[in-house]
C-alpha cells in the first residue's frame, strides 16, 4: 500500500518512467538507424549493457508489484470465501 510520495515504490516507478521517456524518444539512439548494432556484444557496447540492466531492474520491479497484488488477492479470497471452521463432532 502506498502511503506517500516518499514511498520507495513511488520513487522506483517514477524513476522507471523517467528512463522510459528517455528511451522512447525516436532517433535518440543510433541502434534505431543502424540495426546491425543490436548484434554487438554487451561486453563491448556500454549502451547495450545499460539497457539490459535497466530491463532487468524494471522487470524485477513490476514482477514484484504483480506478485504482491497476486498474494493479496489470494489471501483475500481465502479469508472471505472459506466458511469458518466448525468444531469436529
Amino acid at each position: 500500500m502506498v502511503s506517500s510520495t516518499d514511498d520507495q515504490t513511488v520513487i522506483k516507478v517514477n524513476r522507471f518512467l523517467e528512463i522510459f521517456v528517455d528511451y522512447a524518444q525516436l532517433g535518440h539512439y543510433l541502434v534505431e538507424f543502424f540495426t546491425w548494432m543490436k548484434y554487438i556484444p554487451s561486453s563491448v557496447a556500454s549502451w547495450k549493457r545499460r539497457a539490459e540492466e535497466r530491463y532487468k531492474e524494471s522487470s524485477d520491479l513490476f514482477v514484484g508489484l504483480f506478485r504482491e497484488v497476486e498474494d493479496r488477492i489470494v489471501m483475500a479470497f481465502i479469508r472471505y470465501s472459506l466458511p469458518p471452521r466448525s468444531p469436529m463432532m
